[in-house]
């Protein structure tokens, strides 16, 4: 999202000054705001990595300009690596800007010799209200304005082959409202591809999808733009087979406790209502319909998974908008697919990770993924600090950090990948890669996801990194046993240094009881670590 507090939505009025969340475009009557200026909200925007011998492609997004129209004379294109400097200048020609939703996407090329950080600065010369203007990157005040950083990749995604990485949760234009917006979906789609990933999952708010187009608190019986959001995907999916949009959304839904929290829900064709936190009536917290109504009605071809399920809430959002978390009653029904627990930070990981691993010993079959809860902010966020007055920026949620990795063995497409989704055959990352694969006494090899029996089996590990994510640091292999509710660490492997790629095959023996199989690969550079979990395989589980 561009210009966003994390994972908050805005009650109308007093509530809006408490949680320290506004557009700039909105204030409260009689309240003064140091952010709101008489002209639209201009953001240049680059995904923070792309693959090899790709150009970098930057979009520049101008929003609100129905309300403040503007002329583009010239955009300028700064690129700066080590050692070098190309310029790229357009010449817009005068053109007049006065849509809600504007932006162009323009490909920088880049040197072949060129790899690792470099930086990109836009400069757009524009006029507004007579006079004329010129910004850097983006035109908030109080935003540092700096330099995008991407980071040119000399090698591609580590994985092997049949695994397609994509972006689990992210919003986009279709979530529009008084206090945040998103990219458009051929914008996602274009610097998606970019970064190496072949899907994303739109998964825009339940309380935005049933606005109107053009007014955010207005409800639309007709659900045009939850319809105009199937379209779109399907129309782009047509046109390029190469990547997939799966349609979906992000139900406010009510827990065991008839409190508000967040549930993906996956290519399901009928919309689901949730507004209990949309704040766009007073008072008005009480969930729409529950997580088990959402499970209920789901159509066998969706996917369900709970969104940022640890992730505990502020004060004042448990207080005035009926915040929640997801607690153990609401992973009892078997519908339920899984988890989404990475949340584009480390932050939340640990305690998520933690609450999954518990419910597998429970004999729970749910699945781990992993995405960035991304609106727009493919290079950098822009968020209030203090309501009105000042800004902050930051590298959180970054679209396509954080990734889902799921195996394919037929041809590319949206039922293929949703089968896949809804089998486990995942693993998540944001830089190494294990392939985990379980042969059993008949030679048959097994994928996350699925499950295998015998007394004996062979667990087969690859494990890859490259530059970009640093040497291979660390290998743990995981065995989970249902009977006495016990995870333990089979096997741990400490990698020596300038290591990149590894196999290594691990027996187990004396497999009587009903057990699964996980593993955990870690990577590290310079003062970063990186990881890679994989879903479980499971052996000689109950039926």
């Amino acid at each position: 999202m561009y210009l966003q507090v994390p994972d908050m939505a805005l009650p109308e009025g007093l509530l809006l000054l408490m949680v320290l969340y506004a557009e700039i475009h909105y204030c409260l009557p009689g309240i003064f705001s140091r952010l709101k200026i008489p002209e639209p909200e201009i953001i240049a925007d680059a995904p923070h990595r792309v693959e090899p011998g790709l150009p970098v492609p930057v979009v520049v997004l101008i929003k609100d300009a129905h309300l403040y129209p503007i002329f583009l004379h010239e955009i300028q294109f700064v690129l700066t690596w080590p050692g070098g400097e190309s310029i790229k200048k357009v010449d817009l020609k005068d053109e007049r800007v006065a849509l809600p939703m504007w932006h162009r996407l323009h490909e920088i090329e880049v040197p072949t010799t060129c790899s690792g950080k470099l930086q990109i600065d836009v400069t757009l010369r524009f006029t507004v209200n007579g006079k004329t203007r010129k910004i850097r990157n983006d035109n908030y005040v109080g935003t540092s304005h700096d330099p995008l950083e991407v980071y040119v990749a000399g090698d591609p995604l580590p994985k092997t082959a049949g695994w397609h990485f994509g972006e689990f949760h992210c919003h986009s234009s279709y979530t529009s409202d008084q206090v945040e917006f998103g990219a458009p979906l051929p914008v996602t789609r274009e610097l998606a591809a970019s970064m190496g990933l072949s899907f994303c999952c739109v998964t825009d708010h339940s309380y935005d999808l049933d606005d109107e187009a053009d007014d955010f608190l207005t409800n639309d019986p007709e659900l045009g733009k939850w319809k105009s959001l199937w379209q779109e995907a399907l129309e782009l999916n047509r046109q390029n087979t190469n990547f997939l949009i799966v349609p979906g959304e992000e139900v406010s839904v009510g827990n065991h406790k008839n409190r508000n929290v967040h549930f993906l829900v996956l290519n399901n064709p009928e919309y689901f209502p949730g507004d209990g936190d949309g704040a766009e009536r007073w008072f008005r917290t009480s969930p729409s319909c529950s997580i088990q109504d959402v499970l209920e009605r789901s159509n066998s071809n969706s996917a369900t998974f709970a969104a940022h399920p640890t992730v505990r809430p502020p004060l004042l959002e448990r207080l005035l908008i009926r915040r929640g978390q997801w607690e153990a009653p609401d992973f009892e029904n078997p519908r339920l697919h899984g988890l989404q627990v990475w949340n584009g930070t480390d932050k939340s990981l640990a305690d998520g990770q933690a609450t999954w691993v518990n419910l597998l010993l429970q004999g729970k079959r749910l699945f781990l993924t992993a995405g960035n809860d991304a609106h727009g902010n493919f290079n950098r966020f822009r968020q209030i600090g203090f309501p009105f007055w000042t800004m902050r920026e930051g590298n959180e949620h970054i679209f396509g950090k954080v990734r889902t990795a799921v195996y394919l063995d037929e041809p590319f497409s949206t039922d293929v990948l949703l089968r896949a989704i809804r089998a486990g055959k995942m693993v998540v990352t944001d830089g190494p890669f294990i392939d985990l694969t379980i042969k059993d006494s008949n030679g048959r090899r097994m994928l996350p996801g699925a499950g295998v029996f015998g007394e004996r089996c062979v667990v087969e590990l690859k494990c890859l990194s490259t530059e970009e994510f640093g040497e291979l640091d660390r290998l743990r292999l995981l065995v989970g046993n249902l009977r006495d509710k016990e995870e333990v660490v089979e096997m741990e492997k400490v990698f020596s240094a300038e290591t990149f790629t590894h196999e290594i095959e691990r027996e187990l023996t004396n497999c009587t009881d009903p057990l699964y199989v996980r593993a955990e690969l870690y990577s590290a550079t310079t003062g970063e670590t990186f990881r890679c979990l994989t879903n479980p395989v499971w052996l000689n589980e109950p039926q």
